[in-house]
């Protein structure tokens, strides 16, 4: 609109340069009143009449094509204090309550009967109530920014776990539960924003992988109904399904050494020897590998059998998903 407008207006000025310019010609050849208007009005086309492509910048913005040009004001350009308010805002839009979830309070009993000396005082963050209308990567997918958020601030707030709720059907039995967990941690993994997507790496089968997300390393637990109550995946009865994902960078605040295949069975002195002999007292012993250089998918989904042949879950059944 203002391009057409622009372009009568500029002939229009022409039309007029033009007129009196003939006009100071016809009259030029005696000095009189008619030949000195005629070159006031010529000088007036040259100078009054101008042409002025500032004055057409000057339009506002909003005048013209939004999609063309530059905004006039950046993010960057706002009060730390907006911007800071602007995140607070979208977090609220894109996330929930994860410490006043259901999966929390359904994890609860087996956080508060476990073995292991740290779980009744963890701090954690939970999953959303479950969408039986979607799948399970639909499902994940909703809970991607939260768990994004969960890895900025877990060192901050002394954070120790993520628990994802899975509906107890996919934990009915360790093939079906293995499937399902493969899926919740390639959805994870699929929106890694650090961009290394571990679980597509090519050695996940190998000493020296890890998961991770946003530059994050995880332990990652599981436990399933299809654990019966001597075993150390055992869910205490619960009608759900759990995958913890524990930042590797929560043990070290708790002070927890290093990993070791030996166990001071007898007279255990370390956190770790604790916790194994608690396991064992209570008939949930785990079995602990002669080497701390194994394969760590290997921990992630336990067999029903201690000594049974390892659950490769990392491996897709296409037919399943």
């Amino acid at each position: 609109m203002w391009n057409t407008l622009h372009k009568y207006r500029s002939n229009l000025i022409l039309c007029i340069r033009i007129s009196c310019f003939l006009g100071f010609l016809a009259t030029s050849l005696v000095i009189s009143w008619s030949s000195l208007t005629a070159f006031v009005a010529l000088l007036v086309s040259l100078y009054a009449l101008k042409d002025d492509e500032n004055k057409r910048d000057a339009i506002p913005k909003f005048n013209r094509n939004p999609l063309k040009g530059k905004p006039q004001i950046s993010v960057g350009d706002l009060p730390r204090k907006v911007i800071d308010l602007m995140e607070h805002k979208v977090t609220e839009l894109v996330t929930y309550d994860a410490e006043d979830v259901d999966s929390l309070a359904n994890f609860e009993t087996l956080k508060m009967n476990t073995e292991c000396i740290f779980a009744k005082k963890a701090r954690l963050w939970g999953s959303p109530k479950w969408n039986y209308d979607l799948s399970i990567e639909h499902n994940i997918y909703q809970s991607v920014p939260t768990f994004l958020k969960f890895t900025c601030v877990c060192e901050p707030l002394g954070l120790d776990g993520f628990v994802y709720e899975l509906p107890g059907d996919y934990g009915k039995d360790v093939q079906t539960f293995g499937q399902a967990v493969h899926r919740v941690l390639t959805t994870i993994s699929d929106h890694d924003p650090s961009g290394v997507h571990c679980m597509k790496q090519s050695f996940i089968a190998k000493r020296g992988w890890v998961f991770q997300f946003n530059k994050i390393t995880f332990f990652v637990t599981t436990f399933a109904p299809c654990y019966p109550d001597n075993h150390s995946r055992y869910a205490f009865d619960s009608d759900h399904a759990y995958i913890l994902l524990q930042p590797e960078i929560s043990f070290a605040q708790h002070d927890l050494p290093s990993d070791t295949p030996v166990t001071n069975w007898d007279n255990p002195k370390t956190v770790r020897d604790r916790i194994r002999v608690a396991f064992r007292d209570a008939g949930r012993e785990y079995k602990i590998r002669d080497t701390i250089y194994f394969p760590t998918v290997l921990e992630i989904v336990k067999p029903i059998e201690s000594n049974g042949p390892d659950v490769k879950w990392w491996i897709s059944d296409k037919k399943n998903d």
